[in-house]
């Protein structure tokens, strides 16, 4: 089975959400972890205190119903997200290190808890991430742990994903990392009860940033990629395709814009008819002189 990249211009209607992706242990924890932080470190380098955003209709119109904002404390070392409702309101708050290197994230909504934790080693690499999840509504717990195994070389090896069960018992999974010459994740093979059961593919443009994430997909018998993702000069990503449906191949599309000072602009929706489906825009408030 072979996969060649192409570019595919397919999304679906308009959700103000990204929806989660099955398994890809890398990406999720370790690549897109890194991209939120660097977009945390553009925050403090351009001393920004206050992000607010904006969400804009097809019709070029506000929507009204839509308020999210991010305040920044201590020098960007915490960082609280306020999403607004019409029935309650969804706080997050980030702590980073003094390195910029995230340490925890806790959501509070009514009824809800969820807090991650994040360890690292003496290198700054991720070797634990431990993730608690309540409902008191539903009295339900959720609690799942990432422990990370690294070579010599800082490269990821191994992860193990243990999950605890309702009966108090843990169920633990394997999952192994293929890293090619230049330290690049190329393949994650997951394993359950010493049984390969899933692979993903990696694929990389020449400077080294993730350009695709390919699985095998048992509906369409072949290999698919799950997101793609572009970059513009300064290793921002511009564009990102997320594979949805299910009765045809198409795609989610988010394209985004940047100023000069690399912050975040406008990030829009597409779907595939590839008609514009809505956008969010971002101002930024910064630290006065």
């Amino acid at each position: 089975m072979g996969y060649q990249h192409s570019k595919f211009w397919f999304g679906l209607t308009l959700a103000m959400f990204i929806l989660p992706a099955q398994a890809q242990y890398y990406y999720n924890d370790l690549i897109a972890l890194k991209q939120w932080e660097r977009k945390v470190q553009t925050y403090r380098k351009e001393q920004v205190v206050l992000i607010q955003e904006t969400a804009i209709l097809p019709t070029g119109e506000k929507q009204t119903d839509y308020k999210q904002s991010c305040t920044l404390l201590r020098g960007g070392d915490t960082l609280n997200k306020i999403r607004s409702t019409s029935e309650f309101d969804i706080k997050t708050t980030y702590v980073f290190n003094p390195a910029g290197a995230l340490e925890s994230e806790t959501e509070i909504q009514p009824g809800m808890y969820t807090q991650i934790a994040y360890k690292r080693d003496e290198k700054g690499n991720v070797v634990r991430i431990e993730n608690t999840h309540q409902d008191s509504l539903v009295d339900f717990k959720d609690h799942e742990i990432h422990v990370w195994s690294y070579d010599i070389k800082n490269h990821p090896t191994q992860l193990w994903r243990i999950v605890e069960q309702i009966d108090g018992r843990f169920d633990t999974t394997m999952i192994r990392f293929i890293v090619d010459t230049n330290g690049l994740v190329t393949e994650e093979q997951t394993y359950k009860k010493k049984t390969l059961t899933s692979f993903i593919y990696y694929y990389y443009d020449e400077k080294g940033n993730l350009t695709d994430v390919v699985r095998y997909n048992e509906k369409w018998k072949r290999l698919l990629p799950d997101q793609l993702f572009e970059y513009d000069d300064a290793g921002n990503i511009i564009q990102r395709m997320q594979l949805t449906g299910s009765r045809d191949v198409s795609y989610l599309i988010w394209r985004y814009g940047f100023g000069k000072n690399g912050l975040l602009t406008e990030e829009a929706l597409f779907n595939n008819k590839k008609e514009h489906t809505g956008s969010i825009r971002y101002s930024y408030r910064t630290r006065t002189p």
